[in-house]
């Protein structure tokens, strides 16, 4: 069994001029948002395997909030370039390739891309993940690599509002 946690980054400001789109800090909302939801998974002692980040400040920011409320250690903390401004397709791949030792992996992106592979691995059209939001998924798989050989089940979603 694997299951994939799916997490849209907090809400991020628009507001800030003179950067890049990758370096937009989050807002105070989805800084509170982004600790309810982590606090809730930690009362529920949801622990994954690894936690793998977009490098974007928003996503990592994120990806750190939830670690501490989690008790994840930190510095075992993941940053993959595949996760930024990169298609479904690209985030599965990666997720394929990923060690079969591990059971659950916490995946920390953006849309489009985080709600559109939601919909392509559980094989239904789902509406977009608000930011902050959580969804698990699980497969009856052994390997990762069998991934988009299977349809994964919505276990819960949990959202930052």
């Amino acid at each position: 069994m694997k299951t994939i946690y799916l997490v849209r980054h907090a809400k991020a400001s628009r507001d800030e001029k003179g950067i890049n789109d990758w370096e937009r800090p989050l807002t105070v909302t989805g800084i509170y948002r982004a600790q309810k939801i982590a606090q809730k998974l930690n009362k529920k002692k949801i622990l994954p395997g690894r936690m793998i980040s977009s490098y974007a400040f928003r996503s990592l920011n994120t990806a750190l909030i939830f670690a501490i409320n989690m008790r994840y250690p930190v510095a075992a903390l993941e940053i993959s370039p595949s996760l930024y401004e990169k298609k479904a397709s690209d985030i599965l791949d990666m997720l394929k390739k990923q060690d079969d030792s591990i059971s659950s992996i916490m995946v920390f992106g953006h849309n489009p891309s985080i709600s559109d592979l939601c919909n392509l691995i559980t094989k239904k059209k789902s509406e977009d993940l608000p930011t902050s939001a959580v969804t698990a998924i699980q497969f009856n798989i052994a390997n990762w690599a069998e991934l988009s050989k299977t349809k994964g089940k919505i276990t819960f979603t949990e959202q930052g509002k």
